[in-house]
């Protein structure tokens, strides 16, 4: 009995690696094809898809918080892929929008991770779809992970003000 769950601890650690590893894998071909990270492409997904966004609407509909769109802002502009101008209704506020040179890159960049995986998480059944979500909910409790701050991102380690991230 306690060999039969010896393997199925390692059957589960070795999937949580797969799983890591994917999104790892995936993040690394982003960056070699397209040169952003995912959060970065995710964030120029978003701005494809408005005219402009101030800094909270952007923060919002990407479920980040301001500090951490600001340093990826901050990069894709470095990069000439947004552009920021003032608001002409308050010139306190910043607009930011995506380039011709972002909508390029657009094209040709690989879809984030998040977008396949949620595609076929929503073609499951339902009674599919709650069962996977309370077994990683159940494993986010195991780990002690539940405050932990997450966003619906697959990326590997933190989407914050990483100093190592490419610019």
């Amino acid at each position: 009995m306690n060999d039969k769950k010896n393997q199925r601890s390692k059957e589960l650690l070795i999937g949580l690696r797969k799983i890591t590893q994917a999104i790892d894998l995936h993040s690394k071909h982003l960056l070699k094809t397209a040169g952003i990270t995912s959060p970065q492409l995710v964030i120029l997904h978003e701005l494809s898809r408005f005219q402009s966004l101030s800094l909270s609407e952007l923060s919002k509909s990407v479920s980040l918080s301001q500090g951490t769109v600001t340093v990826i802002l901050t990069r894709l502009e470095e990069k000439a892929l947004i552009a920021k101008r003032k608001s002409d209704r308050d010139k306190r506020y910043s607009l930011i929008s995506i380039t011709e040179a972002g909508k390029i890159l657009l094209q040709d960049a690989p879809s984030p991770l998040q977008e396949s995986f949620a595609e076929s998480f929503q073609n499951l059944e339902d009674w599919e779809q709650l069962m996977i979500l309370s077994s990683i909910q159940r494993i986010v409790n195991m780990m002690s992970a539940e405050k932990i701050e997450a966003s619906p991102f697959l990326v590997a380690g933190p989407i914050q003000t990483n100093k190592e991230l490419p610019k």
